[in-house]
């Protein structure tokens, strides 16, 4: 490949990168789990330093408008490292139990959390699946919705619900690291043959997109917000560090060819610290979340 001369614009191949992202999307086996998955395998022992404990006021907000009873039974779907699965029990007074597909973060739930609630490896709709009907009071899913199915997960909660009983959802909106997104995208227009994988997530774009699933489910929509916080990184290369500690890019290490990651991910530093700001390259999460009663 011809790299550009010092002062000369990147050729960016837009039309032919439409067509790799088509292709791929219709044409490739669906890897998308699989990749989320073993990307939070990977970062399970540092996941509560890097976004755990960073985005912990957004999780307890959330707790708080759901406001779970004394002795209500909690389940606490995509649970990751089990932050709320715990924060849940001591609520409720009752172990709660954290259901999440990642053995790896599994590993540290149970390390780090064990003695206050039970985990389950599972997905999460297949769980819920099985549970009967009216066999929880509480149920909540943080910062997983958008790489589950959001529709089956909030349809099956409902059911699952016991009559009086409460959903609460925290999530990544679509428009989460919107910035980065763009600048990946230059990079990939750069070099579209690099390009091996689509990931096919589905996060929801407002917060009034999840109530109106809650409100499809037969779920009484109490509150629906969002908002988006901000954290700044010194360099590109940090930044790409943190976004895959964060688990935000979870399966993005993947969608570049081997042989090209390289260089890829290189341009993609570069192209975010053409960006940078006095205080840093800032990375912007945008977040939505509802809470919804069973009637």
């Amino acid at each position: 490949m011809d790299h550009p001369r010092p002062n000369q614009r990147p050729r960016r191949r837009w039309l032919a990168l439409a067509a790799r992202v088509a292709r791929l999307a219709v044409a490739q086996p669906q890897r998308t789990a699989d990749l989320v998955q073993a990307s939070y395998d990977a970062i399970a022992s540092g996941y509560d330093t890097a976004w755990t404990d960073h985005m912990r006021h957004l999780s307890l907000e959330m707790l708080d408008r759901l406001a779970p009873a004394a002795g209500a039974e909690g389940l606490d779907l995509a649970c990751g490292t089990g932050f709320l699965t715990e924060q849940l029990s001591r609520r409720t007074g009752r172990r709660a139990t954290g259901v999440d597909a990642s053995a790896g973060m599994l590993e540290v739930a149970r390390r780090t959390r064990g003695e206050a609630a039970d985990f389950v490896c599972a997905d999460a709709v297949a769980y819920l699946a099985a549970r009967p009907t009216h066999s929880a009071d509480i149920i909540t899913c943080g910062w997983g919705l958008g790489y589950a199915r959001p529709w089956r997960v909030v349809r099956q909660a409902a059911r699952v619900l016991r009559p009086g009983g409460r959903l609460g959802v925290i999530d990544n909106s679509l428009f989460s690291l919107a910035e980065v997104m763009v600048c990946s995208l230059l990079a990939f227009a750069e070099r579209p043959d690099a390009l091996v994988h689509v990931m096919k997530v589905r996060f929801l774009p407002t917060p009034w997109t999840l109530a109106g699933l809650m409100r499809l489910a037969g779920l009484r929509v109490k509150a629906a917000w969002g908002g988006s916080t901000t954290y700044h990184v010194p360099t590109g290369r940090a930044a790409i560090e943190r976004l895959t500690a964060t688990g935000a890019a979870a399966g993005f290490e993947s969608a570049a060819d081997p042989a090209a990651r390289e260089a890829v991910f290189a341009r993609f530093a570069d192209i975010m610290e053409a960006r940078r700001r006095a205080e840093g390259i800032p990375i912007t999460h945008r977040y939505l979340a509802a809470i919804g009663e069973k009637p």
